[in-house]
């Protein structure tokens, strides 16, 4: 999954790059303070620094490993230990690059007070704490993705883009693989409670149908002889892909209310969900063949 690594590597970048604008402000908002309360480079103004880029690191830390956990749990990914040790080496990289800039801006500092042994024991215990977090953060992530990824019951995204027969990039852009995973997980609760797949058949064959319609329409782009006319139906097969993705969030919602007992299910959503469906479906010069299609699986919420 070099791809996915990557997309991590640059999310992982925005966080650091995000985390350090954050400290930056408030570095500045403690020299303003205590600038105008001349206590400038005061004991408490440099504790302040101080304690704001160690709040900086934890925060990095934290961050960077949501990160790795959320987008591989998302992708059923685990992490490995190539990546894991790149991760380790990295992310003390960024711990010594905070340090090194706290040094820079504020050791002289400490040194015209003559309290700089004092400030580099204190950076040295920052960074081996923090080397010993960042490991044991990474060595807990490896094992957390492993137990849940494991007994994961969600489908893969690869796996979704077969069955629908969507590209995966797509699915990403439209933000619907989480929502699809679960309608899964959903469907299967379904049956596991006796209802029969034959039921369930038509939510998928309603979103293999959409997903045909819009390879239709995408087919026929450069069909047209004018600029207007291919811009047009790029236009048309925009919308129909912001349709697909409201069609499995109703499809999503919908069946979460199957899942329900008869006496709980929001009669309200139900109705919203159906009109909103047919609203959809009927946008389109022939919608009987979607509505019909659906129409079995309107008697599991009856």
């Amino acid at each position: 999954m070099e791809d996915l690594d990557k997309t991590l590597d640059i999310m992982e970048r925005d966080k650091c790059t995000s985390l350090l604008a954050e400290n930056s402000v408030r570095l500045k908002k403690n020299n303003i303070k205590f600038t105008k309360s001349n206590q400038k480079h005061s004991q408490e103004h440099l504790d302040a620094q101080l304690d704001s880029y160690e709040r900086l690191i934890r925060s990095l830390i934290r961050g960077l490993v949501t990160i790795e956990r959320k987008v591989r749990l998302k992708y059923l990914v685990p992490l490995d230990s190539v990546r894991a040790n790149k991760l380790r080496a990295s992310w003390n990289t960024e711990v010594e690059c905070v340090l090194e800039d706290l040094k820079k801006k504020y050791r002289d500092v400490h040194l015209q007070r003559r309290s700089v042994e004092e400030f580099d024991e204190r950076v040295s215990l920052n960074l081996q704490a923090a080397k010993i977090s960042v490991d044991t953060e990474v060595t807990n992530l490896q094992q957390k993705l492993e137990d849940e990824i494991g007994s994961s019951e969600k489908i893969q995204p690869s796996e979704l883009s077969r069955l629908y027969g969507v590209d995966e990039s797509v699915l990403i852009d439209l933000q619907v693989i989480d929502p699809l995973q679960n309608l899964h997980i959903l469907c299967k609760k379904l049956k596991d409670s006796g209802l029969e797949e034959v039921s369930l058949i038509p939510i998928n064959d309603i979103i293999k149908m959409y997903v045909d319609k819009i390879k239709s329409v995408e087919s026929s782009v450069w069909s047209g002889r004018s600029v207007d006319q291919r811009k047009e139906t790029k236009m048309r097969a925009a919308k129909l892909n912001l349709n697909l993705k409201e069609i499995v969030l109703c499809l999503h919602d919908l069946t979460k209310q199957a899942t329900l007992e008869k006496e709980k299910r929001n009669e309200e959503v139900i109705l919203k969900i159906r009109n909103n469906l047919d609203k959809i479906f009927k946008s389109e010069a022939d919608p009987e063949p979607f509505q019909n299609t659906l129409e079995p699986f309107w008697s599991v919420l009856t």
